[in-house]
């Protein structure tokens, strides 16, 4: 089974329209997203809606999805992603907030089979607190928790991956080969606003049958969602990150 695994899209359309154009020419079947649909960007209905109709086997609350989907106070948000947060609160229908809001913090898929996997959006140890794994160290604790070979996460917009064999490892990845007695925690990095110096789209295709992750950066129309963003009046920042994938 190949799974397209989706991340932090945050309401970009053109980037999320342009990995699914890609997974699907890498032979996706099946996808999952890790979280953060809305935020930032301009198009949460529009992102939400094409989410909930791919073929996928689990979606997981990330926490914009949290914070857009209640009326809670933005504590931890810079002003920008609040002023964003807000704006999209008022762009989705009530059926759209329960939804998000009904979405778990994180999920086995394929439980019952061996190629078995966890997702989650930010830290399997506290999946509702909203921690950062940067390092080895948030790593090891969220690695205690994972109960699979393989566990994908997202938050921090910056793909990354985490490997336990004896000790700990750290690595930026394009293919990872899966090799027995190993523990892999992998960050996606970000659809929709990628943090790692690369404005290109991030995409992890997982072959479970060839137990094979790799990572796909895809172009996409950058200006076509400043564009969006300016006439939204969201704040102008949030444009001009999305050209240095800062």
């Amino acid at each position: 089974m190949k799974y397209g695994i989706l991340g932090d899209i945050h309401g970009n359309l053109e980037a999320l329209e342009a990995v699914l154009k890609k997974a699907e020419e890498c032979g996706v079947e099946r996808y999952v997203c890790i979280g953060d649909i809305v935020g930032y960007n301009a198009n949460p209905h529009e992102c939400i809606e094409v989410v909930r109709n791919l073929p996928h086997d689990g979606i997981v609350r990330g926490n914009h999805d949290e914070y857009v989907s209640n009326s809670r106070e933005l504590l931890g948000f810079n002003p920008q992603a609040a002023s964003a947060v807000r704006w999209t609160r008022d762009q989705l229908s009530a059926e759209e907030h329960r939804w998000l809001a009904s979405l778990p913090f994180k999920l086995f898929i394929r439980p019952d089979v061996g190629s078995r996997f966890q997702i989650v959006h930010a830290t399997l140890d506290n999946p509702d607190k909203w921690g950062y794994i940067f390092d080895r160290f948030s790593a090891e604790a969220c690695m205690r928790y994972q109960a699979s070979d393989v566990c994908f996460f997202g938050h921090t917009h910056t793909p990354m991956c985490f490997i336990r064999n004896e000790e700990i490892s750290q690595e930026y990845y394009e293919e990872i080969q899966i090799l027995p007695n190993h523990k892999y925690l992998v960050n996606v990095g970000s659809v929709g606003q990628p943090r790692d110096g690369n404005p290109q789209a991030a995409l992890v295709v997982y072959d479970t049958g060839a137990n094979k992750i790799q990572l796909h950066r895809v172009d996409y129309d950058i200006e076509k969602c400043q564009r969006k963003i300016r006439e939204a009046e969201l704040p102008e920042r949030l444009s001009e990150r999305l050209s240095i994938g800062r």
